[in-house]
């Protein structure tokens, strides 16, 4: 069978552009020929410290010969935690093995070749990835500028002239920090003939760094009036259980029960349910650790600017940031073991995205920004 007969026998046999992957900690340690405890990931939105102390517990006490069997497919314990932490129905949740299944699961069920999906942009790069290998055509929706966000109104006119059945919104956006108002999603779902899914992953640092209630941005309300409306959410950023791999959706009624049917039955291992658990039945910890990371957030914010940096306000526990030289100080930074999200090309082109970590390794970018710069 010859080379292209083989590829011929795939679906997208053209090929497909993956999702930008990084290298391990490992790896780029190596490659740097730094220690791998001098290492510091600036690039990856992920909370660094080190687990919480219920999460910690939670591990130390899951019994590893459990290993060996399945879980328990229905979710019930960790559906219900979720559902006393966030007030959604535990039969409206559905769990996943972090966002990105979710995103597969939810573009898989609504989209297949020839369909439009409307993607503002630049945003989270999986929506557009999981979007063309259903077949499907993207629709993005781009920003004259990255600190200018898209009026709903344009997204909801190129949804409607491409007739697409899916929009991705996220809010907070990832990599601008922005978010949209409640009224601003209403606007966009009300009657539009579209699944409208709103990744919202970064919601509890968006409510501690507003000094609200937990779940004060919570769409539940929007979505009981608004029966196309799905929320994306995840335990990576609010718990950092980021290596867990835990995320979930919550969808409304008429869905529920389609959902459930095709979601995967045993996507959460036993030990990353152990850790999710442990994670949600302390949640005073996570806001004192959300906490502190907004602060230091602020506190980088505040010196970048200073030193004439273009910095764009934030909702997230990172910033997109404009250096004077933004490949050289990238570069720069990653000689001393400090990696930062550089964007090479396309609209970002120019701008870094920076995360917000611990004071001591916030401590070390400063210091080294003063050396390069």
């Amino acid at each position: 069978m010859t080379e292209r007969r083989r590829r011929g026998l795939l679906r997208l046999s053209d090929g497909i552009e993956p999702y930008p992957s990084e290298p391990s900690d490992e790896a780029l340690a190596e490659t740097l020929g730094v220690a791998l405890d001098e290492l510091v990931r600036f690039d990856m939105n992920t909370l660094g410290g080190g687990p919480l102390p219920a999460v910690a517990r939670a591990l130390a006490e899951y019994d590893a010969r459990r290993v060996v069997e399945y879980g328990d497919q229905a979710y019930a314990r960790l559906r219900a935690a979720i559902e006393q932490a966030t007030g959604a129905p535990a039969h409206r949740i559905i769990p996943g093995a972090g966002a990105d299944e979710l995103i597969r699961l939810v573009t898989g069920l609504v989209v297949g070749d020839g369909d439009a999906v409307t993607i503002p942009t630049p945003t989270f790069a999986m929506f557009a990835v999981e979007a063309r290998l259903a077949g499907a055509h993207v629709v993005e929706v781009p920003r004259n500028h990255p600190g200018q966000q898209q009026d709903v109104s344009a997204i909801r006119a190129a949804a409607e002239v491409s007739g697409s059945r899916l929009v991705w919104l996220c809010s907070p956006n990832n990599p601008t920090g922005d978010a949209y108002p409640l009224g601003a999603i209403a606007a966009l779902a009300d009657g539009l003939d579209a699944v409208v899914v709103v990744d919202t992953v970064y919601q509890e640092l968006a409510e501690v760094g507003a000094g609200d209630e937990p779940e004060a941005w919570s769409l539940l309300p929007l979505q009981q009036r608004l029966p196309n409306l799905v929320i994306l959410r995840s335990l990576a950023k609010a718990y950092g259980l980021a290596g867990a791999r835990v995320g979930y959706l919550v969808v409304p009624e008429g869905m529920a029960r389609r959902f459930e049917a095709a979601r995967l039955p045993l996507a959460i291992g036993g030990p990353s349910e152990a850790a999710a658990l442990g994670a949600l039945s302390d949640p005073g910890a996570a806001l004192a650790r959300l906490g502190e990371i907004v602060a230091q957030r602020e506190r980088l914010a505040a010196a970048l600017g200073s030193a004439g940096w273009e910095v764009l306000p934030s909702h997230a526990n990172f910033l997109l940031v404009r250096p004077p030289d933004a490949a050289g100080t990238a570069a720069a930074l990653l000689r001393r073991g400090l990696a930062v999200r550089e964007y090479p090309t396309g609209p970002l082109a120019g701008w870094l995205r920076i995360t917000a970590r611990s004071a001591s390794e916030n401590d070390r970018l400063l210091s080294a920004l003063e050396i390069v710069g």
